[in-house]
């Protein structure tokens, strides 16, 4: 069942931006929602993590897609059912991104779900302006693939 998505164009590169959003232990930085997470593993498909919500329980999850740059998608597993999260990432402009989280729920567990669709809509609204303000904060040399297409340029 697909609940919903949010979107945010971001004053940043999509390096820098990737480079932040793919960080899961920096999550709680610039995720409101998140107050630990960890990832047992290179961020890849088939690597699992562990995310605790503020005020909530922890939970599992696991990277299921990876294409580098551009998307990327966790599954979380609930009570009947599970959670998956498909993150996009779009260029629009020099030094703008559009970023895209889109929700949905499988399972029996759908219909309660539906009852957090508010609060999630914002805190993920919250949390795509603060990877922004992160991602504009990255210097180009902490940024792994500007600084090496910065060094390519530089060579050539």
């Amino acid at each position: 069942m697909y609940l919903f998505e949010c979107e945010a164009t971001l004053e940043a590169g999509p390096a820098a931006v990737w480079a932040v959003w793919t960080d899961v232990a920096r999550w709680p930085e610039w995720d409101v929602s998140k107050e630990i997470a960890r990832l047992d593993g290179p961020f890849e498909p088939g690597v699992s993590g562990w995310a605790k919500q503020r005020g909530n329980l922890g939970g599992s999850f696991t990277i299921t897609t990876v294409e580098a740059g551009r998307r990327w998608v966790s599954e979380c597993p609930v009570l009947l059912g599970k959670v998956v999260f498909d993150h996009v990432l779009e260029p629009v402009a020099k030094g703008r991104v559009r970023v895209v989280k889109k929700v949905e729920v499988e399972g029996g567990i759908a219909p309660l779900v539906l009852l957090f669709v508010p609060k999630m809509r914002r805190d993920i609204a919250e949390s795509l302006s603060a990877l922004g303000r992160l991602a504009a904060a990255t210097p180009p040399e902490a940024d792994p693939i500007h600084h090496l297409d910065l060094a390519k340029r530089t060579a050539e």
